[in-house]
């Protein structure tokens, strides 16, 4: 089994809509099997081939499933790619994406099975093969993390999004064939990522979504990354042009003032997020090493744990004997993020004698744990030097 679960695409909206989706459509599969409702009541809601038009039937026939594993393997998926086309879209847009390429896709197939005699479909599958080109036309070049499960030892790797989702397309295309291009699974998941392609196309042309020039035309052009080029040489040559050093100064003081209004008032991701847009905009901006722990911890409490760990990995760079932040990151990596070998890394930079002695048992537990999880979990392929 493969399982992709995170992604290093530019995430501007957190995945909302991706999550309450997964939710509807798992709460929806219980309540049919908790009901016990024999097939033929279950039947009306799901997509008819051969008895007319049945508009409603366009909308609930996404949400049903023919069993777990059909249902699990569409909700991994729509995480995965959910993640990248709703952090660019944000919820309310994606939402309407989502429902709306369900919509269009089974009506079209519907239409097109008017002459049959019987059968029908449902499930989510054409909106997911939908989402997955659409995430291929806007970031080619991102990777996913994955895991693949082979007997009983996952492995962890990374795969580009175009890797990815050609070799899906690919397996559609040959089973396809295979079939002679009959009416069936695979041209039904080739049909939803023929319009999510095209759907995807027209948002990033039309300027909804915008890939910061690392999109699948530009790419292909050789363009790659000209857009956000672009965009930061007119920020430097406008920053170089205005500079004035008592207004930067004034900024800086100005927003170490907000971070903190923030962190008393419990808004760690807003501090985070103004702290790392002061770092992108003004050189040498750092959080005083006070201030910097204080919002590591206040994200750790809010189980923001992405932005703790950018944080204090960027804390350890400017604050390399910061011990006690460098411990924290291994326990979060290796009690929460399940990353043994990445924390191990992370422990070996921590001198002998530089902890407490009330914190040398932790370190230990630690390492022991780390061990453990390396000879029974997932394979780290790559660790980042922290």
């Amino acid at each position: 089994m493969l399982i992709p679960w995170n992604t290093d695409a530019p995430i501007y909206h957190p995945p909302w809509a991706t999550g309450g989706l997964i939710l509807i459509n798992t709460i929806v599969f219980v309540a049919v099997v908790a009901s016990g409702a024999p097939a033929e009541e279950i039947e009306p809601w799901m997509l008819n081939y051969g008895d007319g038009l049945h508009p409603l039937q366009w909308l609930t026939g996404n949400f049903l499933h023919a069993g777990f594993f059909h249902l699990l393997g569409n909700m991994i998926f729509l995480w995965a790619f959910g993640l990248v086309v709703e952090g660019k879209l944000g919820w309310w847009r994606f939402t309407a994406v989502y429902l709306g390429m369900g919509i269009v896709q089974s009506a079209l197939e519907q239409i097109c099975m008017l002459g049959a005699e019987g059968g029908g479909s449902l499930g989510a599958s054409g909106i997911i093969y939908g989402l997955l080109a659409m995430a291929m036309v806007w970031a080619p070049r991102n990777e996913l993390s994955c895991i693949l499960i082979l007997g009983f030892r996952p492995i962890s790797f990374e795969v580009s999004i175009l890797v990815l989702s050609t070799i899906y397309i690919g397996i559609e295309i040959a089973t396809a064939a295979l079939d002679g291009f009959g009416w069936g699974t695979s041209v039904l998941h080739l049909s939803g990522a023929a319009l999510g392609f095209g759907v995807g196309t027209w948002l990033l042309k039309s300027g909804q979504a915008d890939c910061e020039g690392w999109d699948l035309y530009s790419v292909l052009a050789g363009r790659e990354g000209e857009k956000s080029k672009k965009r930061k040489k007119s920020k430097k040559k406008k920053s170089e042009v205005q500079a004035d050093p008592q207004r930067t100064e004034a900024n800086r003081v100005a927003a170490l003032a907000e971070i903190q209004r923030l962190l008393n008032e419990g808004h760690a991701r807003g501090a985070h997020a103004l702290n790392k847009k002061m770092s992108q905009a003004s050189a040498g901006w750092q959080l005083p090493e006070p201030d910097s722990r204080q919002l590591i911890a206040k994200l750790l409490e809010a189980e923001a744990r992405p932005e703790a760990i950018e944080l204090m990995v960027a804390h350890l760079g400017c604050y390399p004997d910061a011990h006690r932040v460098r411990l924290r990151l291994a326990q979060v990596l290796v009690q929460n993020e399940r990353r043994p070998a990445q924390a191990l890394r992370v422990l070996a930079k921590l001198p002998e004698g530089s902890l407490p002695a009330t914190l040398e048992p932790l370190r230990q537990k630690l390492i022991d744990e780390a061990t453990k999880l390396q000879e029974k979990g997932p394979v780290e392929l790559a660790c980042e030097d922290w």
